[in-house]
């Protein structure tokens, strides 16, 4: 399923088409994933497993992008310390 990204967090009403999100299961091992694409490129994914959310955060790239990926994450369960904390090194795991 492919969907837009919404404004929930950030102060903008709309990202206009700008930050898309592709959920869908990974084969038949019952986890999910969710990418984030920015622009038509892939700058985030979250990979939900039964135990253990994965949050892995690909790079910097524009003030609009980053602002993408702090609502991505934001809405899927990130504060704003954990998400400082993705930025620097890149993944974090999280115990559901």
């Amino acid at each position: 399923m492919e969907y837009e990204l919404s404004c929930r967090y950030d102060t903008r009403q709309s990202f206009y088409g700008k930050a898309q999100i592709l959920e869908q299961d990974i084969g038949t091992t019952g986890f999910k994933e969710k990418v984030l694409y920015s622009y038509g490129t892939m700058v985030a994914k979250i990979i939900i497993g039964e135990d253990k959310t994965k949050y892995i955060y690909y790079g910097k790239y524009s003030q609009t992008t980053t602002r993408h990926q702090k609502e991505f994450f934001r809405q899927n369960g990130l504060t704003d310390k954990e998400i400082k904390e993705l930025f620097k090194n890149g993944t974090l795991e999280k115990e559901v």
